[in-house]
């Protein structure tokens, strides 16, 4: 039997459709890429998967949940979970697991998941990973919301190497 962490890490985790031309084709490189080429095209993550993660953990300490709804239009960037940084070594990436461990305990820890009633089988373990996702989705839109508006606030903002930081930061009061 797969383990609950095996099975959400074949999941790929969706995102609203609207923030697919401004944040993930405006500030992310798909694929990955050398450190030169996003530079010079301006990107700040070297891949989709980076800007979900920063997404996610910033919807996350700011208590930005946002759900996505049934009809919304949804995106996803057809790389599941278990792959995110598995290239060590190859175009400066770096393995992710330990990030993706992080990301796994914080789901389980913020979302309603009921871990004794998958133990005695009240609920499948499909289920538990649709707990987890739906948490995930809905932290990484609000991480997102998050970016965009504080691009709207500041144009230019992207041109700022720090703005990523600086977002944190500010979102968590850190001087």
């Amino acid at each position: 039997m797969e383990s609950l962490f095996d099975k959400w890490s074949l999941k790929v985790p969706k995102y609203h459709k609207a923030f697919r031309g401004p944040l993930f084709e405006g500030i992310s490189q798909k694929g990955g890429g050398s450190e030169k080429s996003r530079v010079d095209l301006g990107k700040h993550f070297g891949s989709n998967y980076e800007l979900y993660i920063y997404a996610f953990f910033l919807g996350l300490y700011s208590n930005e949940f946002v759900p996505l709804g049934d009809k919304d239009p949804k995106d996803d960037f057809g790389h599941p979970i278990q792959f995110w940084g598995s290239k060590a070594g190859k175009l400066d990436r770096r393995d992710l697991s330990t990030i993706q461990e992080y990301l796994f305990i914080s789901l389980v820890a913020k979302s309603n998941l009921d871990l004794l009633s998958l133990e005695r089988g009240e609920i499948t373990i499909d289920q538990a990973v649709g707990i987890l996702m739906y948490t995930m989705e809905a932290y990484a839109n609000g991480g997102l919301t998050l970016i965009k508006e504080a691009h709207e606030d500041n144009s230019r903002g992207f041109i700022q190497p720090t703005f990523f930081l600086n977002l944190l930061r500010k979102r968590q009061n850190i001087q």
